[in-house]
């Protein structure tokens, strides 16, 4: 059992889209695991032995309590039954509160029908009747994170004090990002200006709420809270010095 779940189409999705998000929860002492749908064994760089390599060191680096392989195809993924029922199995076994996934949005269709799936799964696996075997579980919500679309959040959580840290483990899937010694083809994340692309992203979505780094997140539904004061102290609490 875990008190989070993080979904991510490839290996290196959950550190790049969610890697702050996770050490943020670990910084709180909740217990987070990894599930990674596919291998990424279709990718233009690395292979699937590199990339299991680098998730397993990702994963460590996050302090994931486990990081799990669907091995579902890389570029093919289908949101069909046999795949939501995968799903279904590991939040039956692993019980999480909180599932992190993919929006739906995603130009990428690995990230679209990740967030379909899981979203889908989340439900579907609190009926006894459906799915696999296993003792029914839904879990309280699913936080959607963007990829390649831009999006409004519905919240954005301050990374800050764990920014560095994610850097790193997104460093780990080196087979990914940029070496000027490499044959292999260019891609967006091979690039050189890609790392400082995530560095932009995360100063913006911090700056909109008064964090020098934030990740974004987009909830379906209404949220549940007992104190609304922490939620409304937007830009000021931090640029100008405000205290409750």
């Amino acid at each position: 059992m875990v008190d989070a779940l993080v979904f991510g189409p490839h290996p290196d999705d959950i550190e790049i889209c969610a890697g702050g998000l996770v050490l943020s929860l670990r910084a709180q002492g909740y217990t987070v695991g990894g599930v990674d749908m596919t291998a990424g064994e279709a990718g233009t760089r690395g292979s699937a032995d590199s990339r299991r390599q680098e998730a397993a060191t990702g994963g460590e680096l996050l302090g994931l309590a486990f990081r799990e392989c669907l091995g579902l195809p890389d570029g093919a993924l289908s949101a069909d039954e046999a795949a939501r029922d995968l799903v279904i199995d590991v939040l039956r076994r692993h019980r999480p509160r909180l599932v992190v996934a993919p929006i739906a949005s995603d130009d990428h269709p690995d990230h679209s029908r990740t967030g379909l799936l899981v979203k889908e799964a989340r439900f579907l696996a609190g009926c006894s009747n459906i799915g696999p075997q296993g003792e029914p579980w839904r879990p309280d919500r699913v936080l959607f994170y963007p990829s390649r679309e831009p999006c409004n959040p519905t919240l954005i959580v301050d990374i800050s004090a764990v920014f560095e840290a994610k850097m790193v483990a997104v460093r780990a899937h080196a087979s990914q990002l940029h070496d000027p010694g490499s044959n292999e083809p260019m891609t967006n994340i091979a690039s050189p200006e890609f790392l400082d692309q995530i560095e932009a992203a995360n100063r913006y979505f911090g700056s909109l709420v008064g964090f020098t780094y934030g990740e974004p997140f987009v909830v379906e539904g209404p949220l549940a809270v007992d104190d609304p004061m922490p939620l409304v102290r937007g830009r000021g609490h931090k640029l100008f010095g405000w205290k409750p």
